[in-house]
């Protein structure tokens, strides 16, 4: 009775995001994501405690993700871009060439209900297309469906259910593999950020948990190629996972190193190259930069450096602060790439994890959906601090029940503190536990 219970805590939590309320109702939304989070923590230990079966569990965790089948995507509006581009690759136009205002201009596009409702819509028209070609691909296959919003949503809804079920597959099978518990799986199945933001939202950072769980599991299995294959086609949907590339350096032998490295090199070029040889490039760099000079939502130390600021400047210090963050985020994660005592696979995994969230902290723009490939992969091992984040991290979306979407600053401080708090007794066990383990080793080597 009491699983019973909890499922359909987190299924009404769901619902009630999904259907019932605008995101203007943030109020209500925090109460129903918070009842559908405390009950995916019971369920989680319920799990824990009772060993339901893994096919249980990803059946009860793909009907969750269906109930948000017919839901209208209230909380982002990033698809309607994805759908104006997909529609641009229909049409045989290269969407990194023009602006969308521009194209509009230009009389070129239909005059019709549809794109004007993209056009109202779309949160990024003056903006050139920030989504690399391997991640345009399925914005093209949902614009296959013809101009019907709520066909194209469907698509790209469908995508990403088939996504989640090979994530779940996955998951479950990289936990047999190294022979952890089963009830792991539970962490990912039935997070509830994970299904509004993938099944509800349609973002796409499943389809990159999917590359960096491949990766993990072609790396158990020591295959290079097929790791460097599964990490590039995780960068090649979102240059982010990037970031983990120092951690590979000390994870294989020479060798094999050599082979990944030629792979994932070669297959990001790959991925890449419609960007790369065709035109557009140059404005696909410029809205990069442009999001690291400009956009600014739900970050932490960049506001705390902003607030400083002010006391000194009477303008906003993003345009140098923020490429200034990039740098220290790429010394700090080179540095922890390198810096590695041990040497398992869920010492490999802790580590992405840490080096996911230094990233994260160093950014000016700090979006739910972003914690979900950590998410993912912190499954596989004891760091639970993107599951405590998953909790707080809701709290943005207080933004858009204020007028011009302005943050209130005390909540995202509230956010960070608690997260700050989490992170250092995860961090003060994982460094009491390591050090442990090598007085163990230490003095079995004495005898």
């Amino acid at each position: 009775m009491k699983a019973f219970l909890s499922y359909a805590g987190v299924a009404i939590g769901l619902l009630g995001i999904g259907y019932w309320f605008p995101r203007t109702a943030f109020p209500e939304l925090m109460v129903l994501y918070g009842m559908a989070f405390v009950s995916y923590l019971i369920l989680v230990s319920i799990h824990k405690n009772k060993a339901f079966s893994t096919l249980v569990v990803i059946i009860l965790a793909m009907v969750l993700r269906l109930l948000l089948l017919g839901a209208w995507p209230e909380l982002s509006d990033d698809f309607y871009r994805y759908l104006f581009d997909g529609q641009l690759l229909v049409k045989g136009i290269n969407p990194y060439l023009q602006l969308p205002v521009e194209w509009y201009d230009s009389g070129s596009l239909p005059e019709n209900a549809y794109w004007q409702t993209l056009q109202e819509k779309m949160n990024s028209s003056e903006y050139y297309s920030l989504y690399p070609p391997l991640h345009q691909l399925f914005f093209w296959m949902a614009a296959l469906a013809g101009e019907n919003l709520f066909l194209n949503v469907l698509v790209l809804r469908i995508v990403i259910l088939l996504v989640e079920g090979v994530n779940l597959w996955l998951i479950q099978k990289i936990l047999f593999l190294w022979r952890k518990p089963a009830y792991l799986l539970s962490w990912y199945a039935f997070n509830p950020l994970v299904i509004l933001e993938l099944t509800g939202n349609l973002h796409f950072e499943g389809l990159i948990l999917t590359g960096l769980l491949a990766a993990l599991y072609f790396y158990s299995r020591q295959k290079a190629l097929g790791t460097g294959l599964s990490w590039a086609a995780a960068i090649g949907l979102k240059l982010t996972p990037i970031l983990l590339a120092p951690v590979w350096i000390r994870f294989w032998d020479k060798r094999r190193f050599l082979i990944f490295s030629l792979t994932a090199i070669f297959f990001v070029l790959l991925f890449l190259s419609p960007i790369l040889l065709l035109e557009g490039g140059e404005n696909y760099y410029q809205s990069f930069r442009l999001y690291q000079t400009k956009f600014e939502f739900n970050a932490s130390l960049y506001y705390l450096i902003r607030e400083v600021a002010g006391f000194f400047i009477d303008y906003n210090p993003i345009v140098y602060v923020g490429p200034t963050l990039q740098v220290i985020a790429v010394i700090c994660l080179l540095g922890m790439g390198l810096y590695q005592r041990t040497f398992t696979q869920e010492a490999l995994v802790s580590k992405m994890v840490w080096m996911y969230l230094v990233f994260l902290l160093l950014q000016t723009t700090v979006h739910p959906w972003y914690l979900i490939p950590a998410l993912g992969i912190s499954v596989l091992s004891a760091n639970r601090v993107f599951v405590v984040w998953t909790g707080l991290v809701f709290v943005s979306y207080h933004a858009y029940a204020q007028p011009g979407m302005n943050e209130i600053l005390w909540i995202v401080a509230t956010e960070y503190v608690l997260l700050g708090i989490a992170g250092l007794l995860i961090l003060y066990r994982d460094f009491t536990r390591e050090r442990t383990l090598s007085s163990s080793a230490s003095s079995s080597g004495d005898l």
